[in-house]
């Protein structure tokens, strides 16, 4: 619960593995540590209230783009529930990322059209390990996680 995440992958409920293996590769890779997929949120709290700690007890929240991610209108409220937190909180604007995995990507022509807007990370781009680098600023990690403990020690102090 005290963990400040640089990353959460948002997913569909089929697509742990898919998940796991982008988590591995940013982790791994990219050294973009630590991420969390959604799959891997506490239990015993209330589904929104996990997608609210996810989105904001991260730097960046990505959304996986694949073709089960139509298949629910599940995935579809996490992505606008992400893009609304991102135009409602000003240190959070330019931090959903959408992410098309090599193994069954989400066709651009069937991208929900909020998500249109945001120029997705393609994995199978050449230029996918630029963008990576250009994107997960260690700078903006740690603004982002300064402005997540200011907010948890200003709820903390209400409820004293």
């Amino acid at each position: 619960e005290g963990v400040f995440y640089k990353f959460v992958i948002l997913h569909a409920e089929n697509d742990v593995d898919e998940a796991i293996r982008i988590q591995n590769l940013l982790q791994n890779k990219f050294c973009i540590k630590p991420g969390i997929i959604f799959a891997e949120m506490p239990c015993g709290k209330h589904i929104l209230e996990n997608l609210s700690d996810a989105v904001n007890g991260s730097a960046w929240t990505i959304i996986l783009l694949t073709e089960s991610f139509l298949n629910g209108p599940w995935c579809e409220f996490q992505s606008y529930t992400c893009l609304a937190n991102a135009l409602n909180k000003e240190h959070k604007y330019n931090t959903v990322i959408p992410v098309r995995p090599l193994n069954n990507p989400l066709p651009r022509e069937k991208t929900p059209f909020a998500l249109q807007a945001i120029n997705a990370l393609e994995e199978d781009s050449p230029a996918f390990a630029k963008q990576v680098e250009r994107i997960f600023q260690e700078s903006t990690y740690r603004q982002q996680r300064e402005i997540w403990r200011r907010e948890r020690m200003k709820e903390k102090l209400e409820h004293l």
